[in-house]
């Protein structure tokens, strides 16, 4: 019989792999839910149980009967809220209340309240009814999105009357909570800031440029990867410093990781959204390797009321994370990253599917077959290195067919 604590992790993503691995190293029993068969952190955990981290109930339940002392979710919207619920109906550690939860993933709150504290966002509305979008007076072009969505799925760009009625309504449909937001676009780019919020203080600990193809593919707003450090003015940095400090004191947020997803044109800086979490993806490995700073083990502190004083470094060269995408399918494996791993053309490679897992049509982050990371002193050998990695990396199905979408990485403009 298990007599280890027991800790339950929402979600089986890359970096709750690492999630479970740092908590086995502080002793605890690991349970991992997640409604896949087999995600990536499968065999990280003691036990899988497969079902939704998204059922506030049933994740309660579960964590009651295994008697858990932590219920941690460190980089997924949804499943963070469901933490929070459990922690507070059980009276376990967790970094902020299910309220706070709640207005910092409701994207409709979230904006609200941005609004009215003169945080810069873009103009939005909220649409709740397709026969509704009549009342939507914003100028074209706009993003719109589901409400409540965990990832990039159903987060389109339209330019005209027709693409916005189509993506209003596939918004609508993905959304749980029935609701779209519908925002002007904002020309920029998309910066991502990770950040740690401490007791009295805010910290920048790293920035990136998100890199997207040309816009295709019924204009999902998808990203193909991203690079660090970005090219930003010292006047749009210290705004973002600012925003930070703004947004720790609006959302009374005390140590705890912040992600924040902006636009920066010129010395002016728009927030899109913000979530108090680590960022998905190798966020957490690019962190690790190229600051010092080990924001998993900084976020379990957080979920544990423990002080984090982070501790890092802004690195003198560039590094680039880039995602694997690939046709519709059943996976099987990835070939032609080891000789890249071992002539350290790719610093890390790391898979989102196990085989066996159906791969679909849809560009969204919950789609990508893995990610991998390359390092240089310049952006030219930067390029070199990324081209000759996607030349190398092939994705196959059971059957043997080749399913990488090579095309999407032709612009390597960065």
């Amino acid at each position: 019989m298990n007599k280890k604590p027991v800790a339950i992790v929402l979600g089986g993503t890359i970096p709750h792999a690492e999630l479970l691995n740092n908590l086995k190293k502080r002793g605890y029993y690991t349970i991992l839910i997640d409604y896949f068969e087999s995600p990536p952190a499968v065999n990280n955990a003691d036990l899988h149980i497969k079902e939704s981290t998204l059922d506030y109930n049933q994740v309660l339940q579960t964590a009651k009967n295994y008697k858990a002392k932590l219920v941690i979710s460190t980089c997924i919207d949804q499943a963070g809220v469901s933490a929070c619920y459990v922690a507070e109906k059980l009276n376990l550690p967790a970094p902020y209340s299910y309220e706070t939860a709640l207005k910092v993933t409701n994207k409709t709150l979230m904006k609200k309240i941005m609004s009215e504290h003169n945080l810069p966002t873009s103009k939005f509305c909220v649409v709740s009814e397709y026969n509704k979008l009549n009342e939507v007076s914003l100028k074209l072009p706009v993003v719109v999105k589901p409400a409540d969505s965990n990832s990039s799925k159903g987060v389109r760009r339209a330019d005209n009357e027709a693409e916005f009625r189509m993506f209003l309504k596939q918004a609508l449909q993905l959304s749980r909570n029935k609701k779209a937001i519908v925002e002007e676009f904002v020309v920029g780019e998309e910066i991502g800031v990770d950040c740690f919020i401490g007791i009295d203080d805010v910290h920048i600990i790293m920035m990136h440029r998100k890199r997207k193809p040309m816009k295709n593919n019924k204009d999902v707003l998808y990203s193909i990867g991203s690079i660090s450090p970005p090219e930003i003015s010292k006047t749009a940095e210290r705004k973002l410093l600012e925003i930070v400090k703004k947004i720790a004191s609006v959302f009374k947020l005390k140590n705890t990781p912040l992600l924040l997803q902006t636009i920066v044109n010129g010395d002016n800086v728009y927030i899109i959204e913000f979530s108090p979490r680590i960022g998905g993806g190798l966020n957490f490995r690019k962190i690790k390797l190229f600051t010092g700073f080990d924001i998993i083990d900084a976020a379990v502190d957080s979920y544990l009321g423990r002080p984090v004083t982070p501790v890092y470094t802004h690195p003198d060269f560039f590094f680039s994370e880039n995602h694997i995408y690939a046709l519709p399918g059943i996976f099987s494996h990835v070939e032609g990253y080891k000789s890249l791993l071992e002539n350290s053309v790719i610093e890390e490679i790391h898979f989102n599917k196990n085989k066996g897992m159906q791969l679909t049509e849809d560009m969204s982050s919950s789609n990508r077959v893995g990610s991998f990371i390359v390092k240089s002193d310049t952006l030219d050998e930067l390029r070199r290195r990324i081209r000759n990695a996607i030349d190398m990396i092939e994705v196959y199905d059971v059957t043997g067919q080749a399913l990488m979408k090579k095309g999407i990485y032709l612009d390597l403009l960065f």
